[in-house]
This record gives structure tokens, C-alpha cells and sequence, in this order.
């Protein structure tokens, strides 16, 4: 719709420069009104095609070289009645190629090129052959040749920034995904999850899901890991824990670093069987994980869970999951131990 706006706003400009030229006496008096009269009835079939939805069962829901095409028709319309100031209209048909660089490719603009260099080789012919006086047949032919090179020069370039633009809009999808994925593991990162977390306490507030639980994890021990093998061993036991992890939660599960070794898996369900069998499945998932450079040491985790209740926040829900933790590493790690303000049962 912004695109078609832009467009209704060109024929609108357009209209003016027609005006402009019937006031000095290079186009009919008339011609200007009924111009803007086609080009209004035109754009309203476009907008009521747009709104309406059909649209969406062309190939192009966005109609754009169907619309450049129609463009250069109603430009035909003024060349073919200006006369001497014919030259200067030619000026208005690379205008329409320009909308083309949000959307389409080299050969559908040279297409749409192609439609203004035989539009107006056709348009001489009718001249030539009704009206010949009116038109000086070489100086035409100047024009004609002229055109044809602007309109593959405009085309060329149009088409070379609609493809910059299409590799900078996929490199900035990429840019996006690494702005809220951890390097390290690959799952979201801490940026991430502030965001999840506000949407889904607010899914939760309109009861559109049917309970969230926040599960903080804390790797056991983890300090040693480093101390003992090195940064670089501890970052492989990182990724294996994230990866352990998220093979051990369901598809509609969330999993997210929250920073150094902990990592926080919300689960959407009330049912504290259910959210128990999800955590405690991902303990002992991690429990016979085998890593090979820390000699197959075995890893723990603890893990501290909060059931979102009326009234929480974000930054309630994790604290309070966060205290949950601290208590299953105060009560000899390897566990699970829940938020006591929750009313679910506490598991080991």
C-alpha cells in the first residue's frame, strides 16, 4: 500500500506537469482533466484489488509490473499529443522503472522497458500514418534511439539495486538471527529471552496459553570445569549441555542462555506432572552426558522452577526462580526445588 500511495502521488505530479504544458500550449486544454480522470480510474481498480484480496491469487500480489506497464500507457497518452514538446515527455517514461527497484527483477524491467520503446516506435507509426505533418520523422528516430538507451541503462541499474537490496534484506535476517542467538551454544540469548519472557507472562495474562513455568539452570560445579581444563574445555561442555537440554524439551519449549552456565527453559503447561516430567527428564539427560574433554567427568545441573502467578513480572518470575535455585544448590545440587511462593509440589 505504500508503494501504491507513492505511485497514486507520481500520477498526481504528473497530472500537475500535463497542466503545466496544456497552460503554455504544448498539450490540448482538455487533455490534462481527462488524463487525471483515466489515471484516477485506473488506481482505484488497483486499490479495490489490493483491499479486496484478489490480489493475492496473482503470481505478483503487488501487481508492480502490471502497474508500470499501465504507466507507460498513460505516458503514451501525453507523448502522443505533445508535438514539439514530445521530446520532453520522453523524460517522464524511465520514471515508472524506478518503482520497479522494490520489486521486480532485470528481465521483467526490461519488459516493462521494452513496452515504452514500442509504445512509442507505435505511436510514431500512427502519426506517420494519420497525421505526418505533425511529427519530423528523423528527429524521431533520435528520440526513439535515445530512448531505447536510456530506458536499458535505467533498467540495468534498477535491476542491480533491487538485487542489492534483496541480498542487504537477507543479510540484515542474518544479522537479526545473530543478534538474538548465543555464539557460543545456538540457542536465544539473554536479549531474547527478555523479550520472550515479557510476551509470554502477557499470553499468559489473557489466558491464551495454559501455564508458563520458568525453569533456571545452573551447571554444578562448573568453576572447577574451567579451573581444572581450561575456558576452552569448559565452553564444549557449555554446548553439549545446550544441546542435551534441548533435545531433552518438547518442539513448543523455549531454551535460553541466561549468561556464563546458566540457561532458563520456559515450558507451557500447568499441570505440575507435566512440567516435573519435562524438568526432570532434562536432568537426567544431563546426568549420563559424556564429554570427552573432561575425561568423561560427570556434569550436573540443578535446576530452580517458578510457576508464573497474578501479579508477576519478568523480573519476579526470575527472581523467584532464581531463589529456587539457589536453594537446590544449597541443598546438594543435582536436583530440582520450586519457587516456595508457587503452590506445585517440591520435587527431587
Amino acid at each position: 500500500m505504500r508503494r501504491f500511495a507513492m505511485s497514486v502521488a507520481t500520477y498526481a505530479g504528473c497530472g500537475l506537469f500535463a497542466q503545466i504544458c496544456a497552460w503554455l500550449g504544448f498539450l490540448p486544454p482538455w487533455l490534462p482533466a481527462w488524463w487525471c480522470v483515466g489515471a484516477a480510474m485506473v488506481n482505484t481498480l488497483f486499490y479495490l484489488a489490493i483491499r479486496s484480496g484478489y490480489n493475492l491469487r496473482l503470481r505478483d500480489p503487488s501487481m508492480t509490473e502490471l502497474q508500470l506497464v499501465v504507466s507507460m500507457v498513460a505516458v503514451m497518452v501525453l507523448v502522443y499529443h505533445a508535438d514539439a514538446a514530445r521530446g520532453a515527455l520522453l523524460m517522464l517514461f524511465p520514471v515508472p522503472l524506478l518503482f520497479g527497484v522494490l520489486r521486480l527483477r532485470l528481465l521483467q524491467m526490461l519488459r516493462v522497458g521494452l513496452v515504452a520503446v514500442t509504445g512509442y516506435a507505435v505511436v510514431m507509426a500512427v502519426l506517420l500514418i494519420r497525421e505526418p505533418w505533425r511529427i519530423e520523422l528523423n528527429l524521431e528516430l533520435v528520440n526513439l534511439l535515445s530512448l531505447s538507451a536510456v530506458m536499458v541503462f535505467v533498467a540495468l541499474m534498477c535491476a542491480y539495486i533491487s538485487r542489492v537490496r534483496v541480498e542487504l534484506s537477507s543479510s540484515l535476517a542474518r544479522i537479526e538471527d545473530m543478534a538474538q542467538m548465543d555464539a557460543l551454544t545456538g540457542v536465544f540469548n539473554r536479549r531474547h529471552l527478555d523479550a520472550t519472557l515479557l510476551l509470554e507472562i502477557q499470553r499468559w495474562g489473557r489466558r491464551s496459553r495454559n501455564g508458563l513455568v520458568l525453569c533456571m539452570v545452573d551447571v554444578d560445579h562448573f568453576k572447577n570445569i574451567n579451573d581444572t581444563y581450561g575456558h576452552a574445555v569448559g565452553d564444549d561442555v557449555l554446548v553439549a549441555v545446550a544441546q542435551a537440554l534441548g533435545t531433552s524439551i518438547r518442539a513448543n519449549d523455549y531454551l535460553a542462555r541466561f549468561g556464563g552456565e546458566e540457561f532458563v527453559i520456559l515450558l507451557d503447561m500447568s499441570n505440575a506432572e507435566d512440567w516435573l516430567t519435562v524438568c526432570e527428564r532434562a536432568r537426567r539427560q544431563i546426568e549420563v552426558l559424556q564429554v570427552a574433554a573432561i575425561d568423561n567427568t560427570p556434569v550436573r545441573i540443578s535446576m530452580g522452577v517458578a510457576l508464573c502467578a497474578h501479579g508477576d513480572t519478568a523480573a519476579t518470575l526470575l527472581e523467584r526462580a532464581d531463589k529456587a535455585l539457589y536453594r537446590a544448590k544449597a541443598e546438594g545440587r543435582n536436583c530440582i526445588r520450586v519457587a516456595p511462593e508457587s503452590t506445585a509440589i517440591t520435587a527431587s
